[in-house]
């Protein structure tokens, strides 16, 4: 298997986990090019993050990763919406 099928299957592997796991997380990007995997996208809370990023530590590990997983803003608006 060369470098970049290995990464390709280890990145499938990836979106199985992160599908099978006490999370069911599937809203996230993964995306592999040039070496690189970068990981993206919202997650609802700060657990969610913590086991996503120590799920794709686990899985990618030895491959560089860039990690961009920000938390959802649950807050109600602040005042109405106005259309015009």
């Amino acid at each position: 298997m060369t470098g970049t099928d290995d990464t390709e299957y280890r990145v499938a592997h990836l979106r199985d986990r992160l599908a099978e796991a006490e999370i069911g997380e599937l809203g996230l990007r993964i995306e592999s090019r040039g070496g690189h995997v970068t990981v993206y996208g919202t997650v609802p809370t700060e657990q969610h993050r913590a086991a996503v990023e120590r799920i794709v530590a686990e899985t990618l590990a030895g491959l560089v990763v860039h990690t961009d997983i920000v938390l959802a803003d649950d807050r109600p608006p602040a005042g109405s919406e106005v259309l015009r």
